[in-house]
């Protein structure tokens, strides 16, 4: 019975502990971490279900169609297991109650063996009892017993433990017993009085003993009947224990299938699926144990760098590699037995269970090793993290959240170090690539420093309106750079010749810096930007890596300006140079050739800073410390008189705190001193101003202090300077002075000049009017107009040339040319010019060995065209000139050559030669003068274009006799000619009738000169009145159709350079062949470069001569 009884309490438990969670229903089994070991831990149907749903509501769209199967299933299995657990209630109950039943008829049937076995007693008490009063021993205690026995039969007795038995036969028989022993009492006290001899004892006593047995015999019978009884529940509560088992083994089957899925389950739900390490809730776990740490354990807590500057520049994909990349690099690192989680975001945490600090370092010199060997395989994407650890031995008393918290602190600590070394490196870095910038000449005020490979940039200069963030996308500023900076009409240009690819192609080793100019959007339409990409660095393949993207504004010059835009674009410009330079402060202390501190609040010279470092000084009577001013005072017998009140502006501490207070923060004066041996010096003396509070132990209280930091400079090499460069500047103005006569003069002469053949020009178009049937006369009043137009037409050029060559603007071209071709088209053109005169003109030419050469033909024909022009001016009637052209010398890249011009003219005097032939302005004043006056700068002219070519000249004349002119001019020799340059000229004039010839003019009058001269040559004309007319024109033909272009440069709409290099880019075969002539007013060399840059063919410059046209337009066909 017993063991019956303990079996149920445990099923009894079992149930008390599922009752417990009978809002959950029933239990599942989960598994837990701690310090390293695992544990089941019971987990609920309802939390594997919440669990269930949180994994599988990662993916709504892919789940949907299985979701309603998977919750009806759930309910039903859920139906079922209520009322599983109902029966089971109910069974229990049951069971309770039998046992209960059970437990009250054992209790009974105990007590019935009592009674019987009591009454058994009765009769064995009375037995002696009759025995000892026959002998004549009274035992009255022994009559008690007996007596308290048979009340304890009929009616229970507790201090006997006996129970009163439900059964009426017995109660009957013991109120008989009862009488009877009262009977036998009373013989025994007989006996005593007479002996048994006289009594019926021996009677009474065997009646006594007969009731006696009947009383145990129905005892014995009652007992049997609850005996009988209790068999009958045993069987009862068999079955319904047999029947609660197998609904618990029901139910503890389920349980174990729960266990397995919340197995399953769990590793969802506390694995990090981007790293494949333990997520936040697992480690949340692990630090949320309240237990007191008592062995050694180690806690690290990670956090990774520059994440926020990855998603932001390259995007979330990239930051999610990242994050994987660390977390492998720590998981291999850290020995398996450790446990590594993902504590969220970009953190971390190892717990090594058991480790001291000793081996805690050497697991974070493993990840170390490993991190660096990583980021020297991957330099353009390295990984960068900040640590902190705490042991256990070193923090008594601590949980797991303790130590973590401690380790998140010393993280933070090492977190700042790392992006102080990383800032530092960076500003470094900085540094160099802004000083490599300084050697392309322009001031820019922003700066991208950009990697191709990862589409990254970040910003290294910025000015205060810069509207870029720190970092980011490189494509992204792009877009932003094209909508936000860039206008309208050129954000396509812009935005394509920004992409990765097209700057991949063109910037290289080789080809360093691309700029490319636009309209700036929403400035005033003279202004404009510039964008310049700076080749860094390539891979070893030579694909592109990193470069610069710098930003230029090119404002146009507007006098109004105020003073204080001027100062902020200064002080801007002053910042970028303070914050880019860390060596700003040393560089002005360095500068400095004495610096000492004062005490301004205390009147003090406290230090001597120069002096201290062991550096020359040169203020010998500076003992430090003293008064400041008892040593200026001191020091002021030295200062010469004429600058003592320089000096005193800020000789007393006093004044400078007065200067101080008005809001002065530096002083500078200059003042000038003896030194020994009577010589003088000049010195700077510079007051940097500075206030700040220090403790005052006397008084233990805070006080304003006062310090200023005295620079002293040398100045006297500078003064030295200045007064040269005072004497000079008073020796350019005697000089402008005389140039600006001769200037007036040139003026005056030149309005002399120009009114000339404008005044002839009007005359012969008055006598054309009044004449116009007289035809030769008309002729020759038309060939007098050329003539004033072309004298005309050389005075405007060289004015002009003149003023290119003084600013520095005129620069020669280095294109390849024929050389017979030049000495051709100059002797065609001075034959013409002595064809009009009686001069004879000899033409001397040896053969050439190298007629291929590279260089500005333009300026070659300018020179021997100007001195040709001299040599015809200033010739006597029936005078010669003679012209030689000779190669001299050559080498394998040089031919250098000779040419002579010599006159038998009016000559120039020895002293004019001399001194004031190549000056401009300047004329020899002589009677024998030509029609018309030069201007005086044909001379100063060629001079200028001979030495910007490496050339010579040298001049013999004698006055009335004559002049000679030797120009010698080196050229490279072009290795290579092109075949088009072999062909010029091969085609004949028939080559231009029927030729169409797209003509491309925004003036009325230009427009109808060029088509009367290609039309009067045979050619057929389509007409273009800017550049983007042009360029439809040209789009819209068939290919070949056109046969030349002539393309205007300064149009409206679209300038022809931007007209040429769309065409250009057409996708069409006659695209990159047609030829294209640009034919404008800009004469310069650098605008001749600008056209064949842009992709012109040749340059011709207004006014048109239709003979030079058609020689242009046969070279190219």
């Amino acid at each position: 019975m017993c063991v019956w009884y303990k079996s149920i309490q445990t099923l009894l438990g079992i149930r008390a502990a599922g009752a417990a969670r009978k809002a959950n229903s029933s239990p599942t089994f989960g598994s837990l971490m701690h310090k390293g070991r695992a544990f089941f831990v019971l987990k609920t149907e309802r939390e594997c279900a919440i669990m269930n749903r949180k994994i599988l509501g990662k993916g709504p769209a892919m789940y949907n169609s299985k979701r309603f199967e998977t919750v009806k299933s759930m309910r039903e299995n859920k139906k079922i297991s209520n009322a599983v657990q109902a029966v089971i209630g109910v069974l229990a109950v049951v069971l309770a109650a039998l046992i209960v039943w059970m437990m009250v008829l054992v209790s009974g049937i105990q007590g019935t063996a009592r009674v019987v076995n009591y009454a058994g007693l009765v009769r064995g008490e009375t037995q002696r009892l009759v025995k000892m009063e026959i002998a004549g021993q009274a035992e009255d205690e022994m009559i008690t017993s007996v007596d308290s026995f048979i009340n304890g039969l009929r009616f229970g007795d507790d201090e006997l433990t006996l129970v009163r038995l439900d059964d009426k036969s017995f109660q009957t028989k013991m109120e008989e017993l009862a009488s009877c022993f009262e009977s036998l009492k009373q013989e025994i006290y007989l006996v005593r009085e007479k002996g048994f001899e006289e009594t019926d004892i021996i009677d009474k006593s065997e009646r006594f003993f007969g009731i006696c047995d009947e009383a145990t015999g129905l005892a014995e019978e009652y007992s049997q009947m609850r005996a009988s009884s209790l068999a009958v529940l045993e069987r009862y509560i068999t079955a319904d224990i047999v029947v609660l088992m197998m609904l618990i083994g029901y139910e503890f089957i389920k349980a174990l299938h729960y266990a397995a899925m919340n197995h399953a389950l769990q590793k969802k739900v506390y694995m990090d699926e981007a790293t494949g390490l333990p997520n936040k809730n697992k480690c949340e776990e692990l630090l949320s144990a309240p237990e007191i740490i008592t062995m050694p354990v180690g806690v690290c807590s990670f956090d990774l760098n520059n994440l926020r500057r990855i998603n932001n520049s390259m995007g979330h994909e990239k930051g999610d590699a990242y994050i994987r990349i660390f977390a492998e690099l720590v998981r291999e690192a850290v020995p398996a037995h450790y446990f590594v989680g993902r504590a969220g975001g970009d953190e971390f945490i190892a717990i090594m269970d058991g480790a001291d600090k000793e081996e805690m370092q050497r697991c974070l010199q493993l990840i170390r090793d490993r991190v660096d060997t990583y980021n020297a395989a991957n330099p353009d994407f390295p990984v960068s993290y900040a640590v902190g650890i705490s042991v256990s031995d070193e923090n008594e008393n601590c949980t797991m959240r303790d130590l973590y918290i401690f380790a998140d602190k010393n993280m933070y600590i090492n977190k700042n170090h790392v992006k102080r070394e990383e800032a530092l490196a960076e500003k470094k870095l900085d540094r160099r690539l802004l000083k490599s910038m300084k050697k392309y000449g322009s001031n820019f005020s922003d700066c991208l420093y950009c990697d191709a490979k990862q589409d990254a940039y970040r910003v290294i200069r910025a000015s205060k309106a810069f509207f870029l963030a720190a970092d980011g996308s490189y494509s992204g500023a792009v877009e932003q750079i094209a909508e936000e900076r860039v206008a309208q009409e050129d954000r396509k240009a812009v935005r394509s010749k920004l992409q990765l690819p097209a700057l991949c192609e063109v910037l290289s080793e080789k080809n360093r810096v691309v700029e490319l100019q636009h309209k700036i959007f929403g400035a005033n339409s003279a202004d404009y930007g510039r964008l310049t990409t700076i080749f860094v660095d390539a891979d070893p393949d030579g694909t592109l890596h990193h470069f610069l993207l710098a930003f230029e504004t090119i404002d146009s010059v507007q006098p109004e300006t105020d003073a204080k835009q001027q100062l902020t674009q200064y002080y801007e410009q002053l910042k970028q140079s303070i914050l880019e330079n860390d060596s700003y402060v040393d560089a002005m202390l360095e500068t400095a050739d004495a610096v000492y501190s004062v005490n301004l609040t205390d009147d003090l010279v406290e230090r001597d800073f120069r002096r201290e470092r062991g550096a020359d000084t040169f203020i010998e009577d500076l003992k430090a410390p003293c008064p400041y001013g008892e040593y200026c005072h001191r020091h002021s017998m030295l200062i010469l008189p004429e600058t003592m009140g320089s000096y005193r502006l800020i000789d007393t501490a006093e004044k400078i705190l007065e200067r101080y207070a008005s809001g002065e923060k530096q002083v500078t004066v200059e003042y000038c001193e003896r030194v020994s041996g009577g010589e003088t010096r000049w010195i700077q003396k510079t007051a940097l101003m500075m206030s700040s509070r220090v403790y005052d132990a006397k008084s233990g209280e805070e006080k304003p202090m006062i310090h200023s930091l005295v620079l002293l400079k040398n100045t006297t090499e500078f003064h030295a300077q200045e007064q040269k460069e005072h004497e000079r500047l008073r020796a350019e103005v005697d000089e402008a002075t005389l140039a600006n006569k001769a200037k007036t003069e040139f003026l005056s002469r030149m309005s002399h000049d120009i009114r000339t053949p404008i005044n002839g020009v009007m005359g012969m178009l008055e006598i054309i009017k009044k004449n116009r049937e007289d035809h030769e006369r008309v002729d020759d009043c038309l060939e007098k107009i050329h003539v004033s137009s072309e004298h005309l037409l050389s005075l405007i050029n060289d004015v002009l040339n003149m003023s290119k060559l003084e600013s520095g603007h005129m620069e020669p071209e280095h294109v390849p040319f024929d050389l017979d071709d030049v000495m051709k088209d100059v002797r065609a053109l001075t034959e013409a010019q002595v064809a009009k005169t009686s001069i004879v003109y000899t033409c001397n030419k040896t053969s050439f060995a190298h007629v291929k050469l590279i260089g500005s033909s333009l300026y070659l024909r300018q020179i021997l065209l100007n001195l040709f022009s001299n040599a015809v001016k200033y010739n006597k009637e029936n005078g010669t000139i003679e012209t030689h052209a000779e190669e001299i010398a050559c080498d394998e890249n040089t031919a250098t050559f000779r040419f002579t011009i010599r006159d038998t003219g009016i000559g120039m005097s020895e002293n004019f030669v001399n001194n004031e032939l190549f000056e401009p302005f300047t004329q020899e004043k002589q009677g024998a003068r030509t029609q018309y006056e030069g201007t005086g700068l044909g001379m100063s002219i060629v001079k200028e274009l001979i030495e910007k070519m490496n050339g010579t000249i040298t001049v013999e004349s004698v006055l009335g006799e004559g002049s000679a002119f030797t120009v010698t001019l080196p050229f490279e020799i072009d290795k290579h000619p092109s075949a088009q340059a072999a062909a010029n000229g091969a085609a004949d004039e028939t080559a231009l009738h029927g030729l169409k010839v797209l003509l491309a003019e925004d003036n009325e009058l230009n427009m109808e000169i060029a088509e009367f001269f290609l039309e009067d040559m045979g050619a057929e004309t389509m007409q273009a009145w800017n550049g983007k007319e042009a360029v439809e024109a040209f789009r819209n033909s068939a290919p070949g159709e056109i046969g030349v272009i002539l393309m205007d440069i300064m149009m409206p709409v679209m300038d022809g350079l931007e007209a040429v290099q769309r065409i250009r880019a057409l996708d069409r075969p006659d695209a990159k062949t047609v030829p294209i002539i640009a034919m404008t007013a800009n004469a310069f060399s650098e605008d001749v470069e600008r056209s064949r840059k842009a992709g012109m063919t040749e340059h011709l410059s207004k006014p048109l001569n239709a003979e030079t046209l058609k020689k242009a337009i046969l070279r190219n066909i």
